[in-house]
């Protein structure tokens, strides 16, 4: 029988005082403080930990990223925004502010009307990358989730495993690794830290989840409930208008399909577009939490046409790729030839030595959605590549990717 707990007995009496108690704010209640500079590293760990538990509940584990300019519009939303523009300048007096304001938005729009089309297609993409997520919810794809395969090939390699069993290796649950106790330091001398054997953060790709599985795509008996309805893999964007909203709106028109949306902070954007998932919307004050976020669990890339914004994320994800810090074979489509060969001379890049050519050669250029969907998804099923470390002399490739 239970033993019953003994009842609280305060170690004094209650104070008592007739005048009003001194008003006190706990710490991490003073919004003041919290949103000083003093407490810059408290937000920034917040915006950090928070999106981490969160997609963890999600059973998240894998997602494709969609960048792309947020000022295109699909045909109906530039229509209705061009004959807005038009009735203002018929109202607005010749030569005033109001007829100048409403010219230049006409200028702007027709400036734009090419991306129209555009817009259908990213839509189209992103619901056929989603319906084939739901379709392979109940399959097993041998891919290893996240930014943490790097390190985990890496090991392969040394190890000499092959690719081939390196996914099903990560599928399995692994035991909890104890060490035994270290020897003593002699006298006057420390320890070692190179002895020290850290157990696997959340973050990493062992034991993720709550079913403690380690890969996006595995769907068996030991998934846990908390697996139950989630995807192995979702739609991305940054949660904004334009082709982010296309790619969330995409994911939404598939039955059971979801998509995440990592917004940011900005003076002329009213918060995530309407067709993000309410528990997966990520609004942040900083950029370089958003985007290690982005990069997380990002298994591919799809950049549809932007501007600085857009060229900032693909830039630094190629950069990330380039020096290993995500898997060296993320896919990565550039939606809409035209533009991204006009705007950007890749060859030149490379004629002036400052980029392997190769590199160029591994981004798809294409305006076919087919395509791309064939390129992304036929990526994603081959699993991981193990890579090998780059010569060292000059006229070294800057990738060696082995396939």
């Amino acid at each position: 029988m239970s033993k019953k707990p003994e009842e609280y007995v305060p170690h004094r009496e209650a104070s008592v005082n007739e005048l009003p108690a001194c008003p006190v704010t706990k710490a991490y209640r003073n919004s003041t403080f919290l949103n000083s500079s003093h407490a810059r590293h408290i937000r920034i760990l917040c915006e950090y930990e928070e999106t981490m538990q969160r997609l963890r509940a999600a059973s998240v584990r894998a997602t494709v990223m969609f960048f792309g300019s947020a000022r295109s519009k699909d045909h109906e939303a530039h229509q209705k925004a061009v004959a807005k523009a038009q009735a203002q300048l018929a109202a607005a007096e010749a030569g005033s502010e109001p007829a100048a304001a409403a010219a230049a938005s006409l200028s702007r729009l027709e400036a734009i009307k090419w991306m129209c089309d555009y817009m259908e297609k990213i839509r189209e993409l992103s619901r056929k990358i989603t319906q084939w997520s739901v379709d392979s919810a109940t399959r097993h794809l041998e891919v290893v989730s996240g930014v943490a395969r790097v390190a985990r090939l890496k090991r392969a390699r040394e190890e000499g495993t092959s690719s081939d069993n390196l996914a099903k290796r990560a599928a399995v649950e692994v035991e909890p690794v104890v060490e035994p106790a270290a020897a003593p330091a002699p006298a006057g001398r420390t320890s070692s830290l190179g002895s020290i054997v850290y157990k696997p953060h959340s973050s990493d790709d062992v034991n993720v989840t709550p079913g403690g599985t380690a890969s996006p795509f595995r769907r068996d008996k030991s998934t846990s409930d908390a697996d139950a309805g989630s995807l192995p893999v979702y739609v991305c964007t940054g949660g904004g208008p334009g082709f982010m909203e296309a790619a969330n709106h995409g994911a939404s028109d598939v039955k059971g399909g979801k998509s995440i949306g990592m917004g940011i902070t900005l003076p002329f954007e009213a918060g995530l577009n309407p067709f993000v998932t309410p528990e997966l919307a990520f609004e942040y004050h900083y950029f370089f939490t958003r985007k290690f976020w982005m990069a997380f669990h990002m298994q591919a890339l799809i950049v549809a046409p932007g501007g600085f914004g857009t060229m900032d994320e693909l830039f630094e994800l190629l950069t990330l790729k380039q020096t290993n810090k995500i898997q060296k074979s993320l896919p990565v489509v550039l939606f809409g030839k035209q533009y991204w060969k006009s705007v950007i001379n890749w060859q030149t890049l490379g004629v002036y030595g400052v980029i392997n050519p190769l590199e160029v050669d591994e981004l798809l250029f294409t305006d076919d959605v087919q395509e791309a969907f064939e390129y992304i998804v036929r990526s994603l099923e081959a699993g991981p590549t193990l890579w090998k470390e780059p010569e060292m002399d000059e006229g070294a490739p800057l990738s060696t990717m082995t396939s």
